[in-house]
């Protein structure tokens, strides 16, 4: 029973990995480069949520996973830190990745979140969020390094 339960958690957090990486193509003009010093990276992000706490936890979101899997053109994270293989990394990895997404561990890695618009109603009754979120990149590298997500120096 509790292999057939592990499975079955491995199963749906593969399904997320897709869907969150199809979301992915939508987002990337969401989140823009800000500043970087000394291994913190600063961006706008924008999220969306029924209130601005889920609207601030969505952006924070976007900006962790644009770091993670596309990079930011303007900074030294040019690339993302995860490989494009990483359904099989994910797959691999099942309880880091449940910490980092379900258990929020991602959040660990946000320095400071700061909403820099009030809660928009867009069209369609949408309600967007502007948010300044300094991101400690070197932390999050280094945590992944440690948990052999990535190896040292890249993929």
């Amino acid at each position: 029973m509790k292999k057939s339960k592990k499975n079955l958690l491995s199963i749906l957090f593969i399904l997320f990995s897709f869907i969150s990486n199809a979301q992915k193509s939508d987002t990337s003009g969401e989140v823009n480069f800000i500043s970087e010093i000394d291994g913190t990276v600063t961006v706008r992000a924008i999220g969306y949520g029924s209130n601005m706490e889920k609207a601030k936890s969505e952006a924070e979101l976007k900006a962790i996973e644009i770091i993670l899997f596309r990079g930011l053109p303007e900074s030294s994270q040019k690339t993302g830190l995860l490989e494009k293989g990483i359904f099989e990394s994910n797959f691999k990895n099942t309880e880091y990745f449940e910490n980092f997404y379900d258990k929020k561990g991602y959040k660990n890695f946000i320095m400071s979140s700061i909403p820099t618009t009030k809660l928009i109603k867009n069209k369609g009754g949408k309600k967007s969020l502007g948010v300044d979120i300094k991101i400690n990149s070197s932390a999050l590298r280094t945590d992944l390094e440690q948990n052999k997500i990535i190896r040292k120096f890249g993929f």
